[in-house]
């Protein structure tokens, strides 16, 4: 049985994250707390324990471990957690864009997405 120290909210937003070696996979987060947060697996193997730089919406880049993975799902442990406010603003611009219609460009890469490597 896992317990989590904080509680997820349950969210749509796009993210990406780039491992050690600096691939980069787009997602989609499904929930998130100032602790973690958790998105389907992209295929990619993804070992508990292992680090990474994870995007949330045009936030970050969050230093991360791998929690779990497990049927089909990540489980992701933030190094510093994100305060009340980062996850409220998070919250917020997930509510703004299910309310507006998709901008020209959606799914461009995001500004200066490309961290450098960091393991």
């Amino acid at each position: 049985m896992r317990t989590r120290q904080t509680s997820r909210k349950t969210i749509t937003l796009p993210g990406r994250y780039f491992t050690g070696l600096g691939s980069q996979v787009d997602v989609t987060l499904t929930e998130l707390s100032v602790g973690g947060c958790r998105f389907p697996a992209s295929g990619k193997k993804l070992i508990p324990g292992a680090p990474l730089q994870i995007y949330i919406g045009a936030s970050g880049p969050h230093r991360a471990n791998i929690r779990w993975s497990e049927n089909g799902e990540v489980g992701v442990t933030f190094a510093t957690p994100l305060s009340e406010e980062q996850l409220g603003r998070l919250q917020d611009d997930q509510a703004a864009a299910a309310s507006a219609p998709a901008p020209p460009g959606e799914g461009d890469d995001l500004p200066g997405a490309m961290p450098h490597r960091f393991c």
